[in-house]
């Protein structure tokens, strides 16, 4: 039977539990002057840190669930899942409307660093992204459990006397697909439509359309597309 891949096939239905207490109270603290639309959808804990001139930000809802059909269900109960955000001095997380975020999820976001996720997309269980100057994620993005993001080393590479750059922007374009345990390393830029298999590392562009895997991680296939469940 062949599978439609139109484009509302391609896209994650935007799912998340119904307004609650705890959503009422994570709104009215973080977006105290639009708290009755409910920016913040929540089913679990999540703690925010933010220093002096970092913003948290959103064009709809931020949803961060346990989603009912996944593993993440049961994780959600156990101690430690909560997520983390730390917002250093002036910089800036935008999350997109109907992006959902799972249990254990951790954003480092360094001072005067930028990082936006476009909509609809999903960060499941235990992801961690660390940015130091500028990280881009598209929309309709499926990042799966345990995937790390960074744009940055943390530590000085030193080469014939001259320091090397240590941060470098990462881009991942729209309905991008990133299996569990993966790592995108700095300066890499994911195109429209990849797929980066489990456990790869990610040091070097992936063509928009191309499977890559490995480490580190080669093209294995290339004009692919895939599909929400």
């Amino acid at each position: 039977m062949a599978i439609d891949m139109s484009e509302p096939a391609s896209r994650m239905p935007i799912v998340g539990p119904a307004p609650g207490l705890r959503s009422l109270i994570s709104s009215l603290r973080f977006f105290p002057r639009r708290f009755w639309k409910f920016p913040i959808i929540r089913n679990y804990s999540v703690r925010v840190h933010r220093e002096r001139g970092a913003v948290l930000d959103t064009d709809g809802r931020i949803i961060f669930t346990a989603l009912p059909h996944m593993v993440e269900a049961y994780s959600a109960k156990l101690a430690g899942s909560r997520s983390i955000i730390t917002l250093m001095g002036g910089s800036r997380l935008f999350i997109s409307n109907g992006t959902v975020i799972g249990p254990g999820a951790r954003f480092n976001i360094g001072p005067g660093a930028n990082v936006s996720i476009g909509g609809r997309c999903l960060l499941n269980e235990s992801c961690t992204v660390y940015c130091r100057e500028q990280l881009t994620i598209g929309d309709d993005c499926a990042i799966s459990w345990g995937v790390r993001i960074m744009d940055t080393d943390f530590h000085v590479l030193v080469k014939d006397g001259v320091r090397m750059s240590e941060s470098a922007p990462v881009s991942i374009g729209d309905h991008v697909w990133i299996g569990s345990n993966a790592t995108i390393l700095k300066g890499v830029t994911v195109g429209d439509d990849a797929v980066v298999g489990a456990g790869a590392v990610v040091t070097r562009d992936v063509p928009a359309g191309a499977v890559v895997a490995g480490n580190p991680a080669r093209t294995i296939h290339e004009d692919v597309d895939w599909h929400w469940m």
